[in-house]
């Protein structure tokens, strides 16, 4: 049974209480859902004070491709700190309905592996700029110190998103994938009553 199709059956069932269901385990998903991506923040703000202090300092004490690394580096958290905090002061609480959740954790899984996606072209876009350094006469440093910290960013990114999708998954399979597989049988259950 599409599990999309029990969830919305658990939640019209046990507003009539039919089921017995008790908020405790949603609560149990939501709790870790949101404590998952609290945490999530945390690493990548605390992963983006440290690119922006580093690169800022190293923007201003080195030179070279060196600079342009650091500098790379300070500008791309800036966005990925924006990102962190906003999160952290939109974050959702416990006050999600059943299906709602289940919404949040898909919506939220299909795009953590869209930008798994984009964190792999970040990387290659990186070997490509420098590759591209080696035959410039302008802007070799450039394309090299950019390149190289368009390749450590992505790779952080991938890693972070990665880690984050299966956080979220391992939580789903112990907190929400069993609510389903009750209310598949339960659903089951009904239907042979009424069919008698």
């Amino acid at each position: 049974m599409n599990k999309f199709f029990a969830i919305v059956i658990l939640i019209w069932f046990s507003g009539f209480g039919l089921l017995g269901f008790d908020n405790t385990e949603q609560s149990k998903f939501l709790e870790q859902f949101n404590s998952i991506n609290k945490n999530g923040m945390y690493v990548l703000g605390s992963w983006a004070v440290l690119n922006i202090v580093s690169g800022t300092i190293g923007n201003f004490s080195t030179s070279g491709r060196t600079k342009y690394f650091h500098q790379m580096n300070a500008v791309w958290n800036s966005v990925n700190l924006g990102i962190a905090v906003f999160s952290l002061m939109n974050s959702t609480e416990n006050n999600l309905t059943l299906l709602d959740s289940f919404k949040e954790y898909n919506n939220l899984q299909n795009f953590l592996l869209l930008n798994t996606g984009l964190d792999a072209a970040y990387i290659v876009t990186g070997f490509f700029l420098k590759e591209k350094s080696y035959n410039s006469k302008t802007k070799r440093e450039l394309l090299y110190g950019y390149g190289n910290s368009l390749i450590i960013q992505g790779a952080f990114l991938l890693a972070f998103d990665l880690i984050l999708f299966f956080f979220h998954q391992s939580n789903a399979e112990i907190n929400l994938y069993p609510l389903i597989n009750t209310i598949d049988k339960s659903y089951l259950g009904i239907q042979f009553q009424l069919n008698l």
